[in-house]
């Protein structure tokens, strides 16, 4: 039995993507495979139907496990575990640190992450996408994942809860919708308010179809602004704020459609087989977080020189323009989710 360990404590987006590699473990290894992930903590629930997965372990590296205390702690939990490899996908210190203490004999990592020299594989970080450039980590292991590639035709596979207890969402199985994910801890990577009100009022025009709106905490502000420019009515449901990541889930993997920007619900409509359509304004396609399925589409305007910004946008436009998030019209939007309906 082959006890395989992936270490990514990295952002929810990020950590979806370790899906890929999953699937992949099992369908060249099948049950000769357990599969043991250590995240960090906050969303374990991605992967807590996952009938592939053995065990969960959380590292709380912001709480109760923050400093080197609490990596002692991390370490001890990770050995218990009796790993024979470990892939350290996250690379920063402290991961590359747990995964050459995990006991594990064989410790894959990137080339790029700190103190990489700690790995018994240093792999590079190559690939237009990160689930290319996860599956390196695979093939150092064994030569047999390259001829099982990651295929945009097949993409990654997440496993949403069944049911949920939550009775304003009872209904939404027999009830066609769309998803709206219009923030980001980014504002910048957010598309203007215009955009976003003048797309639900046309959607809502021009469909039967509910308009559910989402985000955190952090977007409960942008989303009342949305709502409060959109047509009133019954079929626009804020849900922004509302959601746990398991209500999240389930909510995304009974829609039609899921617009949103360069955020993580592009990462999990795609695991979860929903289509997609992901408005880029300050990122780029290039950098490798574009959504890995055939059934989406990316909206950008390309015509803007000084894309990308940073690797992930910033709060305020550094050329105070926004033009490439302002220089995207609501009906180019609207024509890409009516190619995907």
């Amino acid at each position: 039995m082959k006890r395989i360990g992936i270490l990514q404590t990295a952002f929810l987006g990020d950590t979806v993507l370790i899906a890929e590699m999953i699937g992949k473990i099992k369908q060249l290894y099948g049950e000769e495979a357990q599969i043991h992930i250590i995240l960090r903590k906050g969303i374990e629930s991605i992967f807590e139907h996952d009938p592939r997965i053995s065990t969960i372990s959380i590292f709380d590296k912001r709480g109760r496990e923050k400093g080197f205390i609490g990596l002692l702690r991390a370490i001890r939990r990770v050995r218990r575990l009796k790993l024979n490899v470990i892939f350290a996908v996250h690379r920063s210190l402290r991961s590359t640190i747990i995964a050459r203490l995990s006991g594990a004999r064989k410790v894959i990592g990137f080339k790029t992450a700190s103190m990489s020299f700690l790995f018994s594989k240093r792999v590079p970080r190559e690939g237009d996408h990160e689930v290319i450039k996860n599956h390196r980590l695979l093939e150092a292991l064994d030569k047999r994942f390259i001829d099982i590639p990651p295929e945009r035709s097949k993409p990654y596979v997440l496993y949403p809860p069944k049911t949920t207890p939550r009775k304003d969402l009872s209904d939404v199985e027999s009830n066609s919708f769309i998803v709206i994910a219009p923030g980001s801890k980014w504002h910048t990577k957010r598309w203007t308010l215009s955009g976003y009100i003048e797309l639900t009022n046309r959607i809502l025009k021009s469909y039967v179809y509910r308009v559910f709106l989402t985000g955190d905490k952090d977007d409960i502000k942008y989303s009342d602004d949305i709502a409060s420019g959109t047509a009133s009515t019954k079929r626009l449901v804020d849900l922004t704020g509302k959601l746990n990541l398991h209500e999240l889930f389930y909510l995304l993997s009974k829609a039609r459609l899921v617009v949103t920007n360069d955020s993580a619900p592009q990462h999990i409509a795609v695991g979860l087989g929903i289509p997609v359509v992901v408005i880029f304004g300050p990122t780029v396609k290039e950098l490798g977080f574009y959504p890995y399925s055939n059934k989406a589409v990316v909206v950008e305007n390309k015509s803007v020189k000084c894309r990308p910004c940073g690797l992930h946008g910033h709060k305020k436009c550094p050329k105070d323009t926004h033009e490439c998030m302002t220089g995207i019209t609501p009906i180019e939007v609207f024509e890409a989710m009516e190619n995907l309906l």
